[in-house]
């Protein structure tokens, strides 16, 4: 009777457990190796099909988010792995177009955004290590949106003869990209800061 309740408890228990192949896991990962093929087609100067794989990329990004809360599968891998895959093809890209003088990315934007993502990365993985979920705020998903739209027309720029005019647009897409980078930044440490504190008062 025991070894039947017992294996009863360790079918639920395995029930419970969030799987990580499920469905926005999957599309997670999937934008992973989308951004590998994005950095090999920039290496290449194959500007036009790097900016189709990022265009896929960051629809996914759309989606994945939207499909654990509808299929019930948010969990707090998918809340640290989705962010951190973001942030992989992202900061890589623009590491890969910095070199390129057409570009309009200057270094010390680019490395801004990269320590931004990194010091955001650090927090979220603290709090959600002390079982607080500390999802994406809107700020970041603001910030996300002008990045990707930032890279777009860099992208664009490079692979299309386009009027001088649109450095312009570029430039300030960048420039918008940069200045919601800080402020998001700010509003995560803004909002991971308490929990941290009273993490640590309890401890103490």
């Amino acid at each position: 009777m025991a070894e039947v309740l017992s294996g009863v408890h360790q079918a639920e228990s395995n029930r419970r457990k969030p799987r990580f192949w499920n469905v926005p896991n999957t599309f997670t990962m999937g934008r992973l190796f989308l951004s590998a093929v994005v950095f090999a087609l920039i290496e290449f100067q194959w500007y036009r099909s790097a900016l189709v794989v990022f265009s896929i990329a960051a629809l996914t990004d759309a989606m994945d988010g939207y499909l654990a809360r509808a299929l019930g599968q948010t969990s707090a891998l998918g809340r640290q792995l989705d962010p951190l895959v973001d942030k992989v093809i992202v900061a890589g890209t623009m590491i890969y177009l910095l070199p390129i003088p057409e570009s309009g990315l200057a270094a010390w934007a680019v490395t801004l955004i990269v320590v931004r993502e990194l010091v955001v990365q650090a927090l979220r993985s603290l709090v959600e290590g002390r079982g607080i979920a500390f999802g994406a705020r809107m700020a970041g998903k603001l910030k996300t949106t002008f990045q990707c739209l930032a890279i777009f027309a860099v992208l664009l720029g490079l692979g299309w003869q386009l009027p001088a005019e649109f450095a312009w647009v570029r430039d300030g897409l960048i420039w918008i990209t940069v200045l919601l980078t800080v402020y998001s930044g700010l509003v995560y440490v803004a909002a991971a800061w308490p929990l941290l504190q009273a993490e640590s008062s309890t401890d103490s």
